[in-house]
């Protein structure tokens, strides 16, 4: 088995590049209810896109909430723990994307090949990556590996926690990128002069949050560059964990409330959009800072029973 350090650098790694597939689907999510082709699909397949939205707004959630528990719960060091939940994030977090994946391909198949194509193609889709991604693992002589159940944790060094909190911040940045690039298209397109006050003003917002978390992601980078000419001192750790774990909270409060926006002119109706942007909201609170809060009260009781 790997050191704990070489699996928490996977882990990241990997939480990364699913981010990077997400980003494109969270954008087309958003922009797809602006053009102006889309108010001529059937009210089955706006829902569907509903539906592939309140999927990826989840993906996205539980890729996001690993930086947050690496650095609350665990203080940027490689636990067992950590491993574990990430692990399992990672896991689940493919499962809406299969979803997101099969009805955005229903949704591109049905005006030009039908109804029934479209729904064989979405799917197929879902079946494919749901074959790919978990039954093929799952079926894997690696699984009868016999393993060892614990791995020990390890205090890393700051070098080590300073390049795993980057390859956090390139975790995060994904998402702002992508997020940033829709609401700026949407702004242009005729139908947002169509959209209520209220949405107008909920995006607008929204896109002030997005911009401000982009400026915090991209602030250590420079802090490391100007304040520390790169080298690795505790304040550039410092710094970077204080600009992350902020700029997360206010890109899920953007991803929410671009999704009230998308809801309502979908739904038609404030307040199941609200109803459902709540949830979300709910969601995003518990994975990035209720869960790994408790997993830090619930570290810091161990330690005074165990010195007790």
């Amino acid at each position: 088995m790997p050191p704990i350090e070489a699996r928490v650098k996977d882990l990241l790694d990997e939480t990364r590049l699913a981010m990077l597939g997400t980003q494109l689907l969270l954008g087309l999510q958003y922009r797809a209810v602006f053009s102006a082709r889309f108010t001529r699909l059937p009210q089955a397949l706006q829902m569907l896109d509903c539906l592939a939205l309140l999927c990826i707004l989840a993906t996205a959630g539980l890729l996001l909430a690993t930086p947050c528990f690496h650095q609350i719960a665990e203080g940027g060091h490689a636990t067992e723990r950590l491993v574990r939940r990430a692990s399992k994030g990672l896991e689940v977090a493919l499962l809406p994307l299969t979803v997101a994946l099969g009805s955005d391909v229903a949704i591109a198949f049905q005006p030009h090949a039908g109804a029934m194509v479209a729904a064989i193609a979405g799917g197929t889709f879902v079946l494919a990556a749901i074959l790919i991604w978990y039954g093929v693992p799952a079926c894997s002589p690696l699984r009868r590996k016999p393993r060892e159940d614990l791995v020990q944790d390890r205090q890393q060094s700051l070098e080590a926690r300073i390049v795993q909190a980057l390859t956090e911040l390139r975790v995060v940045l994904p998402g702002a990128q992508a997020l940033f690039g829709f609401q700026v298209s949407a702004v242009l397109t005729e139908r947002f002069a169509d959209i209520s006050e209220v949405s107008q003003a909920v995006h607008l917002a929204s896109t002030g949050l997005v911009v401000i978390a982009i400026i915090l992601l991209l602030a250590p980078a420079s802090y490391h560059r100007i304040a520390a000419s790169g080298e690795a001192e505790e304040s550039v750790l410092r710094y970077t964990v204080r600009m992350m774990l902020p700029a997360e909270g206010l890109i899920a409060v953007a991803l929410i409330g671009d999704a009230y926006v998308t809801l309502r002119m979908v739904i038609g109706d404030a307040v199941m959009a609200a109803v459902l942007s709540g949830a979300a909201a709910v969601g995003f609170a518990l994975l990035l800072y209720g869960l790994p809060i408790a997993a830090r009260m619930r570290k810091q009781r161990r330690t005074l029973m165990a010195a007790g």
